[in-house]
């Protein structure tokens, strides 16, 4: 699979993902800075996951259905390493295909997945 990690997450998140054998490309390397909707027309048309902090995107995702959705609802405090360690947690226990097409929303020790009426 293909994920976009955005900006607000660290690079090494890239690793985590990549050691799950997927695909992982950062924001920062595409665009340097780029608005939502850059972000998100982007992951569309290559068909990737947004991976972001940034709760805005939930919004724009339930008004038009993307390819997929992460939302890491953490504590800012939590270092690079924590957050690495919470997401390679996850990438083991989650079913790859329940991603597609669904907001899933990744707190400390546990994840929730939610398909939008559409």
């Amino acid at each position: 699979m293909r994920f976009l990690i955005d900006a607000d997450l660290p690079r090494t998140l890239k690793n985590t993902f990549e050691k799950h054998s997927h695909e992982a490309i950062l924001v920062r390397d595409l665009f340097g800075e780029a608005s939502d909707s850059k972000i998100f027309d982007y992951a569309k048309k290559n068909k990737a996951i947004i991976v972001t902090k940034d709760l805005g995107f939930g919004q724009r995702f339930s008004e038009e259905v993307n390819n997929g959705l992460i939302l890491a609802r953490l504590p800012y405090r939590f270092t690079t390493d924590k957050i690495n360690e919470i997401f390679d947690r996850f990438l083991n226990d989650v079913e790859e295909k329940s991603l597609v097409a669904a907001i899933t929303v990744v707190e400390l020790g546990r994840y929730r997945i939610r398909r939008p009426d559409k």
